[in-house]
């Protein structure tokens, strides 16, 4: 368990520094990103309009300009929110991963104490000994940190090549130094993005559930207002055939219908989130070929947010 890191690592000041800076870059590249890409589309759109004679070259240039200031303004402006939500969420991710990896260690395999210390007792039988091997191996799988296993790996079978570019695998069969090394950090990346992934579905599943119970809590108040009155009096001075239609289709949606919405979207971030795990593990695997330590954190990344924008 060489990489396991303390629970409240990422609170030190450099750690804090570095993941704040990752977290923003990454959300001013993405704002960025998408701002360019709406604005070729809506440039394309006029275009379009243009070559159909709808508008004038000199009206399609007034409207591009004027999308670009006003959506500019609107995305410059809620960047500064968008950013501190986001590292509010990697925060609690990682807290969330701490936990994880503390409850495995010390109540599930119970690696952590004096399960350790008892190992080392004369009397122990064999079958303690192996069990507890094994648990500290997958305790170790799970807390592999890419970056370096990625660097160790790579080093580690570049060492053993009996001919350029030529290992032994694991299986006993000659092949590419290259592919041996996606092979083993394409497994390696699997379990060590277990917790990782699955504190992220944690959060994400909880800021779900929150969002229906809110909008379930708000439901049933304006139900309960309105039987008592109180929202037909405010309906009168406004619009009442409006307001009474909106709060008639609202009430229509049962209860079982909001549950069955959130197991429907519930299970579809599991379904998202275990494509992301795969792809974020191949990405590490063929990033700790091209390139082995930051290739593996790169590649990481890239794979989850291309399954995140193909499903998107």
């Amino acid at each position: 368990m060489e990489d396991m890191k303390d629970s409240f690592a990422h609170f030190k000041p450099k750690s804090l520094l570095l993941s704040t800076v990752r977290v923003t870059a990454i959300n001013i590249s993405t704002t960025m990103s998408t701002f360019f890409s709406d604005q070729l589309s809506s440039e394309q759109r006029n275009e379009e309009r243009v070559d159909a004679g709808e508008i004038t070259p000199g009206e399609a240039d007034l409207m591009n300009e004027g999308w670009e200031e006003r959506e500019w303004k609107l995305r410059q402006d809620a960047l500064p929110k968008k950013i501190g939500w986001a590292v509010l969420r990697f925060h609690a991710v990682t807290a969330l991963m701490r936990f994880y990896e503390l409850v495995m260690a010390r109540h599930v395999l119970k690696v952590d104490g004096g399960a350790i210390e008892a190992s080392g007792v004369g009397n122990t039988n064999n079958n303690s000994i192996v069990a507890h091997d094994q648990a500290i191996t997958i305790m170790d799988n799970l807390t592999r940190d890419p970056f370096q296993a990625s660097k160790r790996t790579s080093q580690l079978l570049h060492n053993q090549e009996h001919s350029p570019g030529k290992v032994i695998s694991s299986d006993g069969i000659e092949t590419s130094t290259s592919r041996e090394v996606a092979n083993r950090m394409f497994s390696t990346c699997l379990w060590a993005n277990i917790i990782p992934f699955l504190a992220d579905l944690t959060v994400q599943q909880g800021v779900l559930i929150y969002g229906y119970g809110i909008y379930y809590m708000a439901k049933r108040r304006r139900r309960k207002a309105r039987e008592e009155g109180k929202v037909e009096e405010e309906d009168d001075a406004i619009n009442p055939a409006a307001q009474c239609k909106d709060g008639d289709d609202d009430d229509d949606i049962s209860d079982s219908a909001y549950a069955l919405s959130l197991m429907f979207r519930s299970s579809r971030l599991i379904s998202a989130k275990s494509m992301s795990w795969i792809a974020a593990s191949a990405g590490g695997a063929v990033g700790s070929v091209i390139y082995p330590g930051w290739g593996a954190v790169f590649g990481n990344q890239i794979g989850d947010t291309i399954v995140g924008a193909l499903i998107d």
